[in-house]
Parts: C-alpha cells; sequence; structure tokens
C-alpha cells in the first residue's frame, strides 16, 4: 500500500463512530448517493447483485435494500473500521461487508449487475487498476454508477495546473475506462457541487 494511501486508510478508520453524523451527511453524501440509485434503477430496473466499492459505514447499502429488497447486496471498504461499523448498523439486514481493495476485489468475474461508487474513487490507490477490477466483476448487461470529482471544462485545466492527478479529467477517466473496455453510457448532473461532481453510468463497451 502506497504511504499517502495507507494515510487514507488510517483516517477513515479514525472517523468510522462519527462519519454517520458528519454534515455533510447531509448536505452532500445523501443526495449524491439519492442519484447513484436513481440512475443505476433506470439503467437496471432489476438488479439481482449490488457491489457498493468504497461503501463506508454502508448507508447507500441500506437504502439500495429498501428499493432492491431482493438483491444479493455486497459492499467493500479498504477501512476496516468502516466495515465493522456497516455491520453493526445494517442490524439483521441481509446486506454483507468486507475489508477489501478496489484494486483486488474478492469476487468472481460478471458477479454484479451494478457497480456503485460514490465519492471514493479519488481515494483509489491505483484507478486504472481499479476500473480494471470494476469492468471484471460487472456483468455484461450490468453498471457501474460512479460518483465523484470528474473535472471538465476550466475545472479540469485548474485541476492540472494544481496537480490534483487524484482527480483526473473526463478525457483521462473515459482513457481509463476505454482501456478496460467500458464506456459512459448516462450522465446525472449534481447541481448543489456547481458541476463538480459527476454522476455516470457506465457500461461495457
Amino acid at each position: 500500500m502506497r504511504r499517502d494511501h495507507a494515510h487514507y486508510v488510517g483516517r477513515f478508520d479514525e472517523w468510522a463512530s462519527t462519519y454517520d453524523r458528519h454534515w455533510m451527511q447531509r448536505w452532500l453524501f445523501a443526495p449524491v448517493q439519492q442519484v447513484v440509485l436513481d440512475l443505476a434503477s433506470a439503467e437496471v430496473p432489476a438488479p439481482r447483485a449490488i457491489l457498493d466499492v468504497g461503501c463506508g459505514t454502508g448507508r447507500l447499502m441500506r437504502t439500495a435494500h429498501l428499493r432492491f429488497p431482493s438483491a444479493r447486496l455486497e459492499g467493500v471498504d479498504a477501512a476496516e473500521s468502516m466495515v465493522e461499523e456497516a455491520r453493526r448498523a445494517s442490524g439483521d439486514a441481509p446486506l454483507h461487508f468486507q475489508q477489501a481493495f478496489a484494486e483486488a476485489l474478492p469476487f468472481p468475474d460478471a458477479s454484479f449487475d451494478v457497480v456503485t461508487s460514490t465519492l471514493t474513487f479519488h481515494h483509489w490507490a491505483d484507478q486504472p487498476r481499479g476500473v480494471a477490477e470494476v469492468a471484471r466483476v460487472m456483468t455484461p448487461g450490468g453498471r457501474w454508477v460512479i460518483a465523484d470529482f470528474i473535472a471538465t471544462g476550466p475545472a479540469a485545466l485548474v485541476a492540472r495546473l494544481i496537480g490534483a492527478h487524484r482527480f483526473p479529467s473526463r478525457n483521462v477517466f473515459d482513457a481509463m475506462l476505454g482501456g478496460a473496455g467500458l464506456r459512459v453510457v448516462a450522465r446525472r448532473p449534481m447541481r448543489r457541487t456547481v458541476g463538480n461532481v459527476s454522476v455516470l453510468a457506465i457500461a461495457r463497451r
């Protein structure tokens, strides 16, 4: 694990017990998760299995269970304390969580009709490898619904000038997708972020 990535994981381990009470949950995370699930539902109305990569405390998975009660729901997160908190918060709900990295997903090929990742992609240590792993575990007709800071227009230039390489421009992100045989098929805007957060549905080419 790279040193900077280990720093991110350690920070989220420390944050786990108070994460759900943070003000960003109401202002940003919950609205973004709602758009992610809306787009996932529009693209795959009756998914059999859903994977959330970077599941945190499992909030998106708990909401997904209400919307897709017959789907198998799996969540992975790099921070073990987040996984423990997700298991605790889920109670008796049939949700499954485990510690794992996006770059090494512990599932067979073509396991999930929907893969989600909400504001976690910029923390992935090896983004192209993570994209390839998502492509591997996604069914042929499946969708990856991602929400993250994917810069376009002037924002992409600013990101490049300040060296924000963890936040790829749309062109760079599209190239990563192409390398894994994927493409963007739908986009939903997040108006409250002034276009800085994109919610994208991604399919196989």
